[in-house]
C-alpha cells in the first residue's frame, strides 16, 4: 500500500496563523477596553450623582423620658401615671427628622415600663418611625442611666429636671453637648419639674458644652427646628 505523505507545515505558517487572529483580535480587544471605558466613567458620574444628592447622616440625641418627656400626676410614688407633657408629641416627630433619638428611662417595675411603652405606641411613635423602639432603653437605677448615656456617646443628651445636676457632669465628657431642662418639657412658667433643691457642690466651671435652660421651648433646640 502507498501511503500518503502529509503536507509538511512550516513555522512561517504558524507564525502568518498567529499574525492573521492578532490581527483579528485587535478590533475587539480595542471594542472591549471602550465598553469597559464607558462604564467607569458611567459608574463614576453615578457615584457623584448619588453623593450628591444623598441625604446627610443625622446627628444622635439621648434624652432622658422623665421630666423632659414625661411627669407623673400621680400623688403616690409606688404607683406611678405618667403622662407626656403637652406638644411633646408634636416636638418629637420635627426633632426626628434632624435627630436619631435613643430614650433613656429609669424604671421600677415591668408594669412602669409597660406602661411607658404603651404611651409611645399610642402616640403613634413608633409606627410613623419617629422613634424606633430598640432605641428606647430601660434600665433600674439613675446610675445605670447614666452607664447607658455614656455608651451612647450621642451628639447631644437633653436632661431634665433640678435633680439633674449629677448627671449631667458625669456624662457632659462623652458627649458633644449636654442640655440641661430645669423643667424638662414643661411650658409652664412657675413650677420646676421636680421639688429638689439645684446642688452647689459641683464646679460649673467647666461646663464649656453644656445649655442651662429653663425648658425645651426656651432651649436652642426650639430654635433649631424654627430655623431648619
Amino acid at each position: 500500500m502507498t501511503s500518503k505523505t502529509q503536507p509538511q507545515r512550516h513555522d512561517s505558517d504558524d507564525e502568518n496563523e498567529n499574525e492573521e487572529t492578532t490581527e483579528l483580535q485587535q478590533p475587539r480587544r480595542r471594542s472591549e477596553r471602550r465598553v469597559i471605558r464607558n462604564q467607569d466613567r458611567e459608574l463614576n458620574l453615578a457615584s457623584r450623582l448619588f453623593r450628591g444628592s444623598s441625604t446627610p447622616k443625622k446627628k444622635t440625641m439621648s434624652i432622658s423620658m422623665k421630666n423632659v418627656l414625661l411627669w407623673n400626676p400621680s400623688p403616690d410614688p409606688e404607683a406611678p401615671n405618667h403622662a407626656f407633657y403637652e406638644n411633646i408629641i408634636p416636638f418629637l416627630n420635627h426633632l426626628a427628622q434632624l435627630y436619631v433619638i435613643h430614650l433613656v428611662c429609669p424604671v421600677d417595675s415591668s408594669q412602669e415600663r409597660e406602661q411607658i411603652l404603651c404611651l409611645l405606641r399610642n402616640a403613634n411613635l413608633f409606627s410613623s418611625n419617629v422613634i424606633d423602639e430598640r432605641r428606647v432603653l430601660f434600665c433600674e437605677t439613675q446610675e445605670g442611666k447614666i452607664h447607658i448615656i455614656r455608651h451612647l456617646e450621642a451628639n447631644v443628651h437633653v436632661e431634665g429636671g433640678t435633680n439633674g445636676e449629677e448627671t449631667v457632669e458625669m456624662v457632659r465628657g462623652f458627649v458633644d453637648k449636654v442640655i440641661w431642662l430645669m423643667q424638662g418639657g414643661s411650658m409652664g412658667n412657675g413650677v420646676w419639674a421636680e421639688g429638689s433643691e439645684i446642688k452647689s457642690n459641683l464646679d460649673r466651671n467647666q461646663w464649656n458644652n453644656v445649655e442651662i435652660c429653663r425648658n425645651l421651648w426656651t432651649s436652642s433646640l426650639n430654635f433649631e427646628l424654627r430655623n431648619r
